[in-house]
């Protein structure tokens, strides 16, 4: 196995940042529930909707990265492929800077920061370097990257990155749902990172 993962909403959460975003910003009550989807649904309701939309997501990537969460279970599976010898890669859709702040936070520096700061790079924890991750301008970019390391595997939350026509042929591609429904597509969906981990690193 060679396994490559896709990052944001995939490894890192932002499902509470969001949200609190979204309420410091008075975009959303005090009281409102609900994860990124719901939020972003939400928000673009709203008049002017997108632009803000975009202002939390330029936010949560950039300034407020700190305050993701890795999704549970994540953390725990990059530490079995560890210990098994797996290869494994990160590779990212990601700008340097976001749409809505040109010039303005490095996102790529702040997802390393945030990689650092969960022992992503740890000897004694996950043991990648910064050398296997990759960050791309573009969706098609992604794909290409995904082919060029020869990922026997790929693990994204987006069906769009299995259906986009340059994600390479022969690669096993699976969906994170995260519990939400999808239609059938070029894909195996796991509900979590507990469902992912029994299918790919079954106890011995």
């Amino acid at each position: 196995m060679r396994l490559g993962i896709d990052f944001d909403n995939t490894l890192a959460g932002y499902d509470s940042l969001f949200l609190a975003l979204a309420r410091e910003r008075g975009l959303l009550p005090p009281a409102a529930p609900g994860g990124k989807k719901a939020v972003r649904d939400a928000v673009r309701r709203l008049p002017d909707g997108e632009r803000q939309w975009m202002g939390l997501q330029a936010a949560a990537y950039g300034a407020r990265m700190a305050e993701a969460e890795p999704l549970p279970g994540a953390l725990a599976f990059l530490r079995a492929c560890r210990a098994r010898g797996i290869a494994f890669f990160i590779v990212s859709h990601k700008t340097r800077h976001a749409a809505a702040d040109p010039g303005g936070v490095d996102l790529h520096q702040a997802s390393l920061a945030w990689m650092t700061a969960q022992g992503f790079f740890a000897a004694d924890a996950i043991g990648l370097t910064p050398a296997q991750v990759f960050f791309e301008p573009t969706r098609a970019d992604k794909c290409r990257r995904i082919e060029a390391l020869g990922c026997s595997h790929f693990i994204d939350d987006l069906e769009e990155v299995f259906r986009d026509p340059a994600f390479p042929a022969g690669v096993q591609a699976l969906l994170l749902t995260q519990g939400q429904h999808h239609a059938p597509g070029p894909f195996t969906p796991y509900a979590d990172w507990r469902a992912l981990h029994d299918a790919l690193l079954p106890a011995r």
